[in-house]
């Protein structure tokens, strides 16, 4: 990949990736994340989600393709780039054998920019004790622990792959308000890459979208523009009947006896009041959630 947008914190320009004989986990996939704010990256089980943030992270070579974290090849890394990364991974192990006070001392030695105030207070704050083994917490306490030792690096780039999927409702609602102060204290120099299918959680707190599906990136766009142009559109009351019509670029449609469900990009609201007049009918536009656009544009 030649002349990276330095304004980019992550790159990857057509990247392949086989698993065994000839399965394609991600085919030409390629993405630009802007520097700043929060990314999230979302795609169905078996899309290839989580061997792009492998990728990404430098534990998986790409079969072809290139990838630039922070400017660079995330395989060439030297010790002070990982220290500007944070990960935390789906199925995070930690040593269920240490003490939580001795984990994060071990952790804090490999970080010069640690914020130990942080720790504490989020420590506090979850109601975990230092004297606590991990083995002895439970799989979602065991959640806040990882998530607290990606904070405390104050990272450049924080890599978040479904971390909050075995937390209740109050403590993710904790873990996201985290992830916003984290950007707050970190004044525009932190970006979070977050996947998650808790798609309420990413529309809490996400500027980006990106959506991938069967190995290639589909969608990519900042979050309000994809929420203002994605619609539900419901044409009824046909004059002749809705066994001719049809929508231009449709994500998906649904015809029924007398009325049609049309899921489509809406960037002219004029297009669907000529397309209605062609097929003499009439229209209601509806908003869509994340999670909806999320459906419609996923599975069609």
């Amino acid at each position: 990949m030649q002349n990276n947008n330095p304004e980019n914190i992550i790159e990857a320009l057509n990247v392949n990736r086989y698993f065994g004989a000839g399965n394609l986990a991600l085919g030409n996939f390629t993405v630009s994340v802007p520097r700043g704010g929060v990314y999230g990256f979302l795609g169905r089980n078996g899309a290839g989600k989580t061997t792009a943030i492998k990728i990404i992270a430098g534990l998986l070579r790409p079969d072809f393709g290139t990838v630039r974290v922070l400017g660079k090849d995330p395989f060439t890394f030297t010790p002070a780039d990982r220290q500007r990364v944070g990960y935390m991974s789906e199925k995070q192990i930690l040593p269920v054998n240490y003490r939580v006070g001795a984990l994060v001392k071990f952790c804090a030695a490999f970080y010069p920019r640690w914020h130990h105030e942080l720790v504490a207070q989020l420590l506090g704050k979850f109601n975990i004790s230092c004297q606590r083994k991990i083995g002895q917490l439970s799989q979602g306490t065991q959640r806040q622990v990882a998530f607290i030792l990606a904070l405390a690096q104050r990272p450049e780039l924080l890599i978040l792959d479904e971390p909050a999927a075995t937390l209740d409702v109050v403590a993710r609602r904790e873990f996201l308000d985290e992830i916003l102060r984290l950007l707050r204290d970190a004044d525009g120099g932190t970006t979070v890459f977050i996947s998650s299918h808790i798609l309420s959680d990413i529309e809490r707190i996400a500027d980006h979208i990106g959506i991938i599906a069967g190995g290639q990136l589909i969608v990519s766009e900042p979050l309000d523009d994809l929420a203002e142009s994605v619609k539900k559109i419901r044409f009824h009351s046909f004059n002749n009947g809705a066994a001719n019509f049809a929508y231009p670029g449709a994500y998906r449609t649904i015809s029924g006896r007398d009325e049609v469900l049309v899921t489509a990009r809406v960037r002219d609201p004029l297009t669907v009041a000529q397309c209605a007049q062609r097929h003499g009918a009439s229209y209601e536009i509806q908003d869509l959630n994340l999670e909806d656009i999320f459906y419609e544009i996923s599975t069609r």
